[in-house]
């Protein structure tokens, strides 16, 4: 970190800043929706099916992993990842290759968040290696 900062690496803070403004409109509209929604929606989950509690542990993981990433980019990044894909993965299981796009365009900001804090990890490194730090 402190070879980036030294030498001046603007994408890095590019990446990182653009993967924390997603990171807090996904984690915004998540709480909105929990706040509007929430208790008519959580009590109705069930572990059978693919929309109940798995999905919404995967929509956690995915906010958590973003939010983590503001501290540990590269463990962050990976949960963002992951869980953006499991969310996709179940909402095709439990609704057909109909709500593809739609899972898609949900996970799309928290998948880029993602991607950010890993390029910014990978830049990180290349600075690093760069400088001899």
């Amino acid at each position: 970190m402190a070879a980036v900062q030294r030498a001046g690496d603007g994408w890095v803070a590019v990446m990182r800043w653009g993967g924390r403004v997603l990171a807090m409109l996904a984690a915004a509209l998540f709480l909105l929706f929990l706040w509007q929604a929430g208790t008519k929606v959580f009590p109705s989950l069930s572990w059978t099916r693919p929309q109940g509690w798995p999905l919404a542990l995967a929509i956690v993981a995915a906010l958590g992993g973003v939010l983590a990433a503001w501290r540990w980019e590269l463990a962050g990044g990976v949960v963002a990842l992951v869980g953006a894909l499991a969310i996709v993965v179940l909402v095709v299981l439990g609704s057909g290759l109909d709500m593809l796009f739609a899972a898609v365009l949900f996970v799309a900001p928290l998948a880029l968040a993602g991607l950010l804090y890993l390029g910014c990890c990978a830049r990180c490194r290349v600075v690093a290696h760069r400088t001899g730090d």
